[in-house]
């Protein structure tokens, strides 16, 4: 597998895991504080909306559907953007037969292809940034990977108030590569 796949599917992972102990960090390193909410001007909010990343960044490249055939369990809609200083994904939930007009933005990621100007965090974390400037802007309570065989070498902050997730990839010198932000389950 190439890097951009790897990286693709690892976030993939960290966003659409199923609900489970193992996806939740230990209480003592989750970080204090406000949580992270918003990533490429997108905000993980039950008031944002497609319609809003639509007038952002104009129509999606490609668009993956899981549909649900439970009317309890959410549809899921993967919306790509791939284009010259934008590598964005964003995973929008619907709930199409229960709750016609309900759709919640669940999560966010951008990875190398992105710019610096569009591949940010709300509180300034950017792509291209080091592993220190995470820790400067959210301190130290994170959780690091470091799997060769894999070719995985990540960070995770998630917040104790509400489980925020954000995970920075990050290459050999410790430099972000791509940043993934996750709602709460």
């Amino acid at each position: 597998m190439n890097r951009r796949t790897v990286l693709m599917l690892v976030v993939a992972l960290v966003g659409c895991v199923s609900p489970s102990r193992a996806d939740h960090l230990p209480t003592n390193i989750l970080a204090r504080g406000k949580p992270e909410t918003k990533l490429a001007g997108i905000s993980l909010t039950e008031r944002n909306k497609l319609a809003d990343v639509i007038k952002l960044y104009g129509r999606p490249t490609k668009v993956k559907t899981w549909k649900s055939d439970n009317p309890d369990v959410s549809t899921s809609y993967d919306y790509y953007w791939i284009r010259a200083s934008l590598h964005l994904h964003v995973l929008v939930e619907r709930l199409p037969r229960k709750i016609p007009n309900w759709e919640y933005v669940s999560f966010i990621a951008v990875d190398s292809g992105t710019s610096r100007k569009i591949g940010r965090t709300g509180k300034g974390l950017r792509i291209g940034d080091y592993l220190r400037d995470l820790k400067r802007i959210y301190g130290h309570r994170l959780k690091i990977r470091d799997i060769p065989k894999l070719r995985i070498h990540d960070v995770m902050i998630q917040w104790h108030s509400e489980e925020y997730s954000l995970v920075a990839t990050l290459d050999r010198r410790n430099k972000i590569t791509g940043l993934g932000l996750s709602a709460p389950e």
